[in-house]
């Protein structure tokens, strides 16, 4: 914004009220404007550059594995067992019904060890998608001042 010279009378203020609510209204439209290009383009950016490339790597390694897997196992025997579960007073067990402290605190602890996984990539796709925003930004600036 060029800096004008001090304003002295009423008619200049108003004048110039008026330019800067026109200009605060361009900004809203602006910004309402890139926020929605922001969100069509996240999306196919995120399936061509995210989610392509590690479904790719997974059928890929699926691939190889199913090729170096031995076929010579030969055959699978299964055995029938049957198992009674019951109190000694002769009440049937019944599972999930009874479940510990300890169940608990081990399924919290494998949550955290997931999140602990996860988060590296939550993070990148995240530096990914501001990395994304900041190159539209800076070809609109671009393009901007090739307009000026």
């Amino acid at each position: 914004m060029i800096r004008e010279p001090k304003i002295t009378t009423l008619a200049e203020l108003r004048k110039r009220k008026k330019q800067v609510r026109m200009e605060a209204e361009l900004a809203k439209r602006e910004f309402a404007h890139s926020i929605g290009t922001t969100r069509d383009n996240a999306g196919t950016f995120l399936v061509k550059n995210v989610v392509l490339p590690a479904g790719g790597g997974l059928l890929g390694l699926m691939a190889i594995s199913k090729l170096f897997s031995s076929n010579n196992r030969g055959p699978q025997v299964i055995k029938e067992t049957k198992v009674i579960h019951e109190y000694p007073d002769g009440t049937p067990y019944v599972a999930g019904k009874h479940r510990s402290k300890r169940s608990r605190a081990k399924q919290f602890t494998a949550l955290m060890g997931s999140l602990r996984m996860l988060m590296p990539i939550i993070q990148a796709i995240i530096g990914a998608v501001n990395t994304h925003k900041a190159q539209e930004a800076a070809k609109t600036a671009k393009r901007a001042a090739v307009r000026k």
